[in-house]
């Protein structure tokens, strides 16, 4: 077996609890660490010669179970030789063993939540071995005759070596593989890479355009706040920060927006050419945005450019923003031009106001 890099793979050791017997004690098993070209992780394989059932009634299962690099269950191979079985020991069909795939990707399984004998009741009826039956609700998620099986190689593929395998990538990625994550139309990829890779102290700065570009789409506000932690402790020129969020913010709905408008708000004093650009994306905001951000400019010093902004409100076609403009420079303006706009606004909406 060679990486793509073609050098032989990484091999590492983790300590894994056989999930038929929790409580003994972990054992070390050896994985093996796939890398692309540049370095960067590609994915994972482990080799594993399991029973399947506590009372040593089922087959012995040998089989590689593979992971992409974020921990998530690929696939799983075993030998023509020594193929997976259901009950009377029968070799899994075709069928079989697309459904098992189904199975072990699946990460939400009920088999996550129930404990082995929780697989069988008392009615006789012979399944993998055991005398039982598999209770309705669980019979969906389980190769017919081989719930045992099934139910071992799930934990085996989603259990307690997932946050090993993670805990590896964060140790090998390198700035090139968080950049495509980032770049990746796949959520859950993006959402890794910001939950777990985004470290200041190993990237520098270099990926703050990435990541917040990476969070547009997401609509998560806490993939925001992430992205926004990562831009503040990379450090950096503060305008151009302020330029990138306030920016994104002009993009992004209310709620996903939220982190970024609690960090301008909480800043005691914000430089006036922020203040100039956060008034300058009002008109493209939404009532609820608006109201925040004038909160916001209520507690800063006013500038003539915010206050030419927010006066552009006053032609908004949605009239609760142009209200909320008018009744917000009712109280913080006194230049003469503005009062003759909110006379000529006050006169053509009297009965709205």
């Amino acid at each position: 077996m060679v990486s793509a890099a073609g050098e032989e793979p990484a091999v590492f050791q983790v300590m894994l609890a056989d999930p038929v017997a929790p409580d003994a004690v972990p054992q070390p098993y050896e994985v093996v660490a796939l890398s692309d070209a540049d370095g960067s992780p590609t994915g994972y394989q482990l080799a594993i010669h399991v029973n399947v059932c506590s009372e040593g009634l089922c087959r012995m299962v040998h089989v590689t179970l593979a992971w992409d690099a974020l921990g998530f269950y690929q696939r799983l191979d075993c030998l023509s030789d020594t193929p997976l079985t259901r009950r009377q020991h029968e070799p899994f069909t075709p069928d079989d063993y697309r459904k098992l795939d189904r199975i072990l990707r699946n990460r939400e399984s009920a088999l996550g939540r129930l404990p082995l004998q929780a697989l069988v009741d008392k009615q006789p009826v012979d399944l993998d071995g055991w005398s039982g039956a598999t209770p309705q609700f669980v019979a969906e998620s389980v190769v017919e005759g081989a719930a045992f099986t099934t139910w071992t190689l799930w934990r085996w593929a989603n259990g307690q070596i997932v946050p090993q395998l993670r805990a590896a990538t964060v140790q090998r990625a390198t700035p090139e593989f968080v950049r495509r994550l980032l770049r990746s139309e796949n959520q859950r990829k993006v959402g890794f890479a910001l939950r777990h890779l985004l470290d200041p102290q190993r990237i520098g700065s270099r990926l703050v355009d990435d990541a917040l570009r990476a969070v547009e789409n997401t609509g998560q506000a806490e993939y925001v706040a992430m992205a926004l932690d990562y831009a503040i402790g990379a450090g950096g020129d503060q305008r151009r920060l302020h330029d990138r969020l306030i920016a994104l913010m002009a993009r992004l709905d209310d709620q996903t927006n939220r982190p970024l408008l609690e960090y301008f708000a909480a800043q005691p004093e914000l430089p006036f050419e922020t203040l100039d650009a956060l008034s300058g994306i009002l008109e493209h905001l939404s009532y609820f945005q608006v109201h925040r951000l004038l909160l916001l400019l209520e507690k800063q010093r006013v500038t003539a450019t915010v206050e030419a902004n927010v006066a552009r409100l006053l032609d908004h076609e949605n009239f609760s923003i142009a209200r909320r403009a008018y009744e917000h420079l009712q109280k913080q303006s006194s230049d003469s031009g503005t009062q003759r706009q909110l006379a000529a606004f006050r006169d053509r909406n009297r009965d709205r106001l």
